[in-house]
């Protein structure tokens, strides 16, 4: 039968020859023979993607066992993961850290915990270094945390030949002790975990990557980015000065008191712990790790467990905030696309041509609504060069908007006095320049400070004189009371406004 740790063993050494494969594509040789490694490094990829799923399945094999044991007195497997990682976290934190030196210790304490490993590691490593086994290991059995921080520590660390072997070697340590936390400590959030976020573009046909404005990993939760990564085959100050270049200043409204979030670098076998403070600044934390060295490779186990406690006490000091979006994150639904920075959103429509037909509408007149809302604090302000930028040769349309917002919160007349203005204005804006926006609902209303709304979705204007054609279908949003006989008129807008406030506000 064939082990957890023999699929881990087969996912390194499939990982090793994608490694050395994509070294090989980066050199000069006929197109047969690439062609023929390309076919490869398809066979390699699906491989890898078995193996992580048989993982993943002898995984939950094993827990539902562990799980049918305790149904069963006469079972002779039992299940004590929740026992077991109460010996590497440290008793909840009661207020976050404040500071630098008060974040490297909540990481690294001076009294740690220890990693329960199974009896086999245990003893292996108690002969061969046991100062290291005894200050850092416990002898556990094989629940299912011992086994799969005995798979970590297997783990070999041989010279990565690209940075995509680094990222996938970070991810997998951080999304392991992170289910594990979630599954079995008393701690429990809901996060999402991206890693290797930046891919190859041309099907893996080319060398060259995407646009390097997102980190490698992410952990997001309640619609906040809490952890950032970034990895390099290079060196440790290459990867702080590319991660420094994407983060920003974190958003009082979105974060609230939080003095910072976490990051980490990593290039190679080296490993460092970052703070990213609320003004954007970059700062090193606790020492530098070599993942290589069985002391340093403990102590970042034990460390990712006690930044899972981190990140909860994070979570829990945020403000709730209905509708908003994680730094870096995206979100698909159908032909559009929304990619969230922390200075601004982009967002691309595929098939625009079809888009334009079924809406009415046309690249001029969307950027003549841009245009004219430059001076508008309630229309979102467009980020490009030229109108021949906006739409690529594939058809879709991309454009990239500022500030960012969320969505509103009205808890009191106030606000909705305010809220209700602003759209007024932006209205006003747009009818001035001969322009409806035609789609005056709450999910295109963002608040972007606390007394300032914006009215968003620019992309569904027309211009006037406008006119429906005979049997058109309306737009699922409108209804028959919005049109003026069969035309489009600024009272339309003003009407959907009415009706938002009568609808949704109360």
């Amino acid at each position: 039968m064939t082990t957890i740790l023999e699929v881990q063993d087969g996912i390194l050494k499939v990982q090793g020859e994608l490694e050395e494969l994509r070294k090989r594509l980066q050199e000069e040789m006929p197109e047969a023979e690439r062609a023929h490694l390309w076919k490869k490094e398809e066979l390699l990829m699906r491989e890898k993607e078995f193996l992580m799923k048989e993982k993943e399945l002898l995984l939950r094999e094993k827990e539902l066992l562990l799980v049918q044991s305790g149904q069963n007195s006469t079972a002779l497997v039992e299940d004590r993961s929740e026992e077991w990682i109460k010996h590497m976290l440290i008793p909840g934190l009661t207020t976050l850290p404040q500071h630098d030196y008060d974040l490297a210790n909540a990481l690294f304490p001076e009294k740690h915990g220890k990693l329960p490993v199974t009896m086999r590691m245990y003893r292996e490593r108690l002969m061969q270094k046991p100062n290291v086994t005894k200050s850092f290991l416990i002898e556990a059995d094989d629940s299912i945390v011992p086994v799969v921080l005995t798979v970590a520590l297997r783990v070999s660390f041989g010279r990565e030949v690209s940075e995509m072997g680094v990222s996938g070697r970070a991810g997998s340590f951080l999304r392991d002790i992170f289910e594990l936390c979630r599954s079995y400590s008393p701690s429990k959030f809901t996060y999402q975990f991206f890693s290797d976020c930046n891919a190859t573009t041309a099907g893996r046909r080319s060398s060259s990557t995407e646009e390097r404005s997102r980190p490698d990993t992410l952990l997001t939760a309640s619609g906040c980015t809490f952890l950032i990564g970034e990895d390099k085959l290079s060196s440790l100050s290459d990867a702080e000065a590319d991660l420094t270049a994407k983060v920003r200043p974190l958003s009082t409204m979105f974060y609230g008191e939080l003095q910072f979030i976490l990051g980490y670098i990593e290039a190679g076998s080296a490993f460092q712990w970052l703070s990213i403070g609320k003004s954007g600044v970059v700062r090193r934390v606790g020492p530098t790790l070599d993942l290589s060295t069985d002391v340093d490779r403990c102590q970042y186990l034990l460390s990712i467990g006690y930044a899972y406690q981190l990140i909860k006490k994070m979570i829990d000091s945020v403000p709730q905030v209905p509708g908003r979006h994680a730094m870096f994150t995206v979100d698909i639904v159908g032909d559009r696309t929304l990619c969230f920075f922390p200075d601004r959103v982009r967002k691309s429509i595929k098939n625009f041509d079809s888009f334009c037909r079924e809406k009415m509408t046309g690249l001029d007149v969307i950027l003549r609504a841009y245009k004219a809302g430059e001076r508008c604090p309630s229309l979102p302000q467009l980020m490009g060069n030229k109108s021949d930028d906006y739409r690529s040769r594939t058809g879709t349309y991309t454009v990239q908007i500022s500030p960012l917002g969320h969505a509103p919160i009205l808890r009191s007349e106030q606000s909705i006095r305010t809220m209700a203005r602003n759209v007024c204005e932006a209205l006003s804006v747009l009818h001035e320049a001969g322009l409806f926006h035609r789609d005056v609902r709450l999910p295109n209303v963002v608040q972007v400070s606390q007394e300032q709304f914006m009215l968003i979705d620019l992309e569904t204007v027309a211009a006037y004189p406008f006119r429906l054609p005979e049997g058109f279908q309306y737009f699922r949003e409108w209804s028959i009371e919005m049109l003026e006989g069969n035309s489009y008129t600024p009272m339309s807008d003003m009407y959907q406004l009415g009706r938002l406030l009568k609808k949704d506000v109360r």
